[in-house]
């Protein structure tokens, strides 16, 4: 008796196992070629490269205020001038290199800050990104009637891909793309 149940439940399992849908997704070529990615990294291009531009500006100034105050350094320590000009050369010479410790501490902030800024504005970028693509594969999977959707895109911590064999018809990566990049703007000729 105990047999036939489990047999029975077992059975049961496997017809509906049969009966569910599964689909695949490859989830980096969706994110790749939808084009608000390729919005989103133009973007933070742009934005990388403000950074830069203002970190040269920066980093120059701080070149500058080294150099004159190792100039003044050195006249600090020219026998040739006297004693009034060597120790306002010296003088100087330390205010300058108090300010390019301020100007280098000010270019580390910076650093730090648009750092964790750009990190922000990607991650944010991103899900906007991941929710459109989320939301057409629930989407696409309700219209094939799927009850699963796996992303092929992954890999093992063998390197291997986690999904190793799968049917063309079920990998739906190609509609989801066409789909999201539908709205996009023509481009202008």
């Amino acid at each position: 008796m105990k047999k036939a149940l489990l047999v029975l439940l077992l059975s049961g399992l496997f017809c509906t196992a049969l009966a569910q849908r599964i689909a695949v997704v490859d989830l980096k070529k969706v994110f790749d070629k939808y084009y608000k990615s390729r919005i989103a990294e133009e973007f933070l291009k742009q934005q990388t490269e403000a950074v830069k531009l203002h970190l040269a500006q920066l980093t120059r100034e701080h070149q500058q205020l080294t150099n004159e105050a190792n100039r003044l350094a050195t006249n600090a320590g020219n026998a040739a001038l006297d004693k009034a000009a060597r120790d306002k050369a010296q003088n100087d010479a330390e205010n300058l290199m108090r300010q390019a410790k301020t100007k280098y501490a000010e270019i580390q902030m910076y650093l730090e800050g648009r750092r964790k800024e750009l990190q922000k504005l990607e991650k944010s970028r991103r899900q906007e990104i991941l929710a459109d693509i989320h939301a057409e594969i629930k989407k696409r999977a309700a219209a094939g009637n799927y009850t699963y959707v796996f992303d092929s895109s992954g890999f093992t911590n063998n390197d291997q891909p986690a999904i190793l064999v799968f049917p063309a018809k079920h990998d739906i990566s190609d509609a989801v793309i066409r789909e999201l990049n539908r709205t996009a703007s023509a481009p202008k000729k």
